[in-house]
């Protein structure tokens, strides 16, 4: 699995929009216009998931030089190749890189595709934080949406889960409110 980060304009942009906005409710995603404004932003990785040379999906994570975490905001395999293990080898890659924590947001595992997707993310090694979260709108004018936080390794302390938790909403949130 290769990841190819995008930083400026890019043909696979086209299909990672419509991934994008297919596998993420609107409420929980940036619109895509101001995503593409933040491909040069040295912290923001959009990167094409690149899998036996063909576009298998993509992830957006954000990795700072002064935190020890990497933050996964969104990530997404083609539908159609869905069932063979690619994210899996995708997040397996991803947990090569450095870095002490890795965090990623879920959706609360109301139901059973919500479960489907904890589960899934718990056979990567990651936990669910037990602490209440709440994903920061991507507009001021928004409400906050309860979710869980997922990491590993397991937050248990609640003064590492709140200043995570602080860091994600100044950083990845708030920062490019206008």
């Amino acid at each position: 699995m290769i990841f190819l980060r995008i930083s400026q304009e890019h043909p696979y942009l086209l299909t990672i929009q419509r991934w994008y906005e297919t596998s993420f409710p609107a409420k929980e995603r940036r619109n895509f216009d101001a995503l593409r404004q933040l491909l040069s932003c040295p912290d923001m990785h959009l990167c094409a998931l690149v899998y036996q040379e063909q576009l298998a999906g993509f992830i957006i994570y954000w990795q700072w030089p002064d935190v020890d975490m990497l933050f996964i905001e969104h990530f997404a395999i083609d539908p159609e190749q869905r069932g063979k293990q690619l994210g899996q080898k995708a997040l397996k890659e991803l947990l090569r890189m450095e870095s002490p924590y890795f965090i990623l947001e879920v959706e609360l595992p109301e139901n059973e595709i919500s479960r489907s997707r904890v589960r899934f993310y718990e056979r990567q090694g990651f936990e669910l934080a037990m602490f209440d979260y709440a994903q920061p709108s991507y507009q001021r004018e928004n409400s906050a949406i309860p979710m869980r936080l997922m990491s590993i390794p397991a937050i248990t302390q609640q003064a590492g889960f709140a200043g995570f938790s602080q860091l994600i909403k100044e950083r990845v949130y708030e920062r490019f409110y206008h």
